[in-house]
C-alpha cells in the first residue's frame, strides 16, 4: 500500500508527466477558445487558438504561422480574444472544480465599438450595423457562457451598452445612469 502511494506521488512529481498534463489542459482550453471564437467575427476566426503561457498571450495558429494577439489588429480583436481566453479558462476551472473564484468581472467590453462619448442612454442603434452586430454577438457569447457554467460561475459586466433583447434585459441587475452609481454616494460621504 505504501509503495503504491509513493509510486503515485513520484508520478505526480515527474516533470515529464506534469508537462504532459499541462499540455493536455492547455489543449482543452484552446479548443474551448476556438469554439467560442466561431461566435464572434474576429480576425483569424476559424484558426486554431491557444494560450502561450510563456508569453502570457493568445496565439492564432494559421496556415501562415503563429499570430500572437499583439499582431491581431484592432481593439475588437484584443477585447474579443481576451474575453474568449477568460471564458475558456473559467470553463476548464469549473469542470475541474478548481479553487478559483467563480466570477469574472468585465469592464466595458463593447468599448471598441461603442465609446462612452457616443452614449445615448445605452442605445446601440446609433452605431453602424456591423458594430451593433458585433456588440450583440459579444454579449450573447458572454451570456451563453454564463448560462453554461451556472450556477458555479457569475459574470459581472459594467458597460454603457443597453441591448434591446429579452435575454439581456433579464440579466441586468442595475442601471447606473444619472445620480445612481456603482458605489452609492452615502458610502463614502459617511466615512468622511
Amino acid at each position: 500500500m505504501a509503495r503504491s502511494r509513493v509510486a503515485a506521488l513520484e508520478q505526480e512529481l515527474d516533470p515529464d508527466a506534469a508537462e504532459e498534463r499541462l499540455a493536455t489542459f492547455l489543449n482543452l482550453v484552446a479548443r474551448y477558445m476556438t469554439d467560442y471564437s466561431e461566435r464572434l467575427d474576429l480576425e483569424h476566426r476559424g484558426s486554431q487558438l491557444r494560450l502561450d503561457i510563456r508569453a502570457l498571450t493568445v496565439v492564432a495558429d494559421t496556415v501562415n504561422g503563429p499570430v500572437p494577439l499583439s499582431r491581431m489588429g484592432s481593439g475588437e480583436n484584443w477585447v474579443g480574444y481576451h474575453v474568449l481566453a477568460h471564458l475558456a479558462l473559467h470553463k476548464w476551472f469549473r469542470q475541474k472544480e478548481r479553487p478559483v473564484p467563480g466570477f469574472l468581472f468585465l469592464d466595458q467590453p463593447s468599448q471598441a465599438h461603442y465609446p462612452p462619448e457616443k452614449d445615448a442612454n445605452g442605445a446601440i442603434e446609433g452605431l453602424k450595423d456591423e458594430d451593433q452586430e458585433a456588440v450583440m454577438r459579444l454579449f450573447k457569447l458572454i451570456y451563453d457562457a454564463a448560462e453554461e457554467m451556472a450556477p458555479g460561475m457569475q459574470i459581472i459586466v459594467t458597460d454603457h451598452a443597453d441591448l434591446k433583447s429579452d435575454w439581456f434585459a433579464a440579466s441586468v441587475i442595475a442601471r447606473w445612469r444619472g445620480h445612481e452609481k456603482l458605489v452609492p454616494q452615502e458610502w463614502y460621504t459617511a466615512i468622511g
